[in-house]
């Protein structure tokens, strides 16, 4: 028995621990990197969600405006007994009738063409809600690893600065330098310091952007993010072949939301036809005398505003279709501006990364870290290293935030030509 229950004990304890270990491990999105942060992003937007809802919403008007008839048949039973005063036979009379009502005019086709058309609105405004989304993402993606290399580059230039400040107060206590030079020395170092707990502030902030986009809790613990500041692949050149404007989803939309309100309108046109009543009736009356028939009746239409004419609801379309209309317009205009906007920002930036050679930010990083040993060995004045040490970093920095700049131009390059963002990893 005790053989038994040891074995029990070891199987139950072999199934459990892989499960447990599987629980451990980090799921898709434990570690962001640049081929999962988009689906990550995604799949935690609630903005993303919450269009998803309106279009299942709108695909349930769709199926209440696709019905055939425009009202369930009606069927009317009632009964009565027939007495006389005098010694006469008695009856029992019914009546049944059986009533639907018609639609002549065509009203169903173009209240589906509406829901349609708002239903093509939203499938591109949830298409629209993601690619911004994405470039969020990829925006605060690319601010938290410039971040995290400016806080790396200043742990370093806070190392070179204490080393300075220390070699020109000494010389400045052998009597080599003047005091004031140590001073200065000291101010410069303090002023790194700043530098360092900006850029420490700076990563912070980031990440917690960062981590709300994906869902995480901005006040936990930081996650790990790997990547490099590299711009998105794939943006087509300006002076190639021109990506056309159909490509933003914003003006398909506005597109769309003109077609529906023109196709309301002309629903309510179509509503002021009377719809005829079909009707068959039977009955039992008099003295058990059978009644058979059929019926046709019509609803009175009156003029405004004793009767409802549909006149303000087609007037309030209309005034919707032109304003659709109109913002197309516009929206076509802020795409020529971005796009102009983006494509200058991007060719700023990438003619100055490339100035920012890799030769030459080594030298600067060299630099930097010799300006101590040439201060202690006397070739180079505290005034002049201070001077040489502000410029150095100066440029370390600018190669930061220039290839920082960079990436985010090709988002909103991306983003203004209207390239699909919301595929995935660039």
């Amino acid at each position: 028995m005790s053989k038994l229950l040891k074995s029990i004990i070891c199987a139950t304890v072999w199934l459990i621990l892989p499960n447990v270990s599987r629980a451990d491990e980090p799921g898709p999105c434990g570690r962001v990197k640049r081929s999962n942060l988009v689906s990550c992003a995604l799949s935690a937007s609630l903005v993303v969600r919450m269009e998803q809802k309106n279009e299942e919403a709108l695909q349930g008007r769709r199926t209440a405006v696709g019905s055939l008839l425009p009202t369930n048949p009606t069927l009317s039973l009632s009964g009565a007994r027939r007495e006389a005063r005098e010694a006469e036979p008695r009856a029992l009379n019914w009546y049944a009738t059986f009533s639907q009502e018609l639609e002549v005019a065509g009203q169903r086709g173009t209240r589906v063409d509406a829901v349609d058309a708002e239903l093509r609105a939203q499938t591109k405004t949830v298409s629209l809600r993601r690619r911004e989304t994405a470039a969020s993402a990829w925006r605060a993606y690319f601010d938290a690893l410039a971040g995290r290399e400016l806080q790396t580059l200043m742990q370093d230039l806070l190392r070179t600065s204490e080393r300075m400040a220390k070699v020109s107060r000494a010389r400045a206590d052998k009597g080599l330098s003047a005091p004031i030079e140590a001073d200065v020395a000291d101010a410069v170092n303090f002023r790194v310091l700043q530098r360092k707990v900006d850029a420490d502030r700076a990563l912070r902030s980031s990440e917690a952007t960062l981590a709300l986009l994906l869902g995480r809790d901005a006040t936990g613990d930081a996650f790990a993010f790997d990547g490099s500041l590299i711009p998105l692949t794939g943006i087509p050149d300006e002076t190639g072949a021109p990506v056309p404007d159909s490509k933003r989803l914003e003006l398909g939309i506005a597109e769309d939301q003109q077609k529906a309100s023109a196709a309301r309108a002309r629903a309510f046109r179509r509503s002021r036809v009377p719809n005829p009543t079909l009707s068959v009736y039977a009955q039992n009356d008099g003295y058990n005398e059978s009644v058979y028939g059929l019926g046709l009746s019509f609803p009175i239409p009156l003029p405004s505003p004793i009767g409802r004419t549909f006149a303000g609801e087609i007037r309030e379309s209309e005034a919707l279709a032109d304003r659709a209309q109109f913002a197309r317009q516009g929206a076509l205009r802020d795409v020529k501006r971005e796009k102009a906007a983006a494509f200058a920002s991007y060719r700023s930036h990438l003619e100055l990364v490339e100035k920012l050679t890799v030769d030459r930010l080594k030298r600067a990083r060299e630099s930097l870290r010799d300006l101590g040993v040439e201060i202690e060995a006397g070739r180079l004045a505290v005034r002049d290293a201070l001077l040489a040490q502000q410029t150095l970093i100066d440029l370390l920095e600018a190669d930061i935030a220039e290839r920082r700049a960079l990436c985010v131009a090709s988002v909103d390059v991306a983003q203004a030509l209207g390239l699909p963002l919301e595929e995935g990893s660039r």
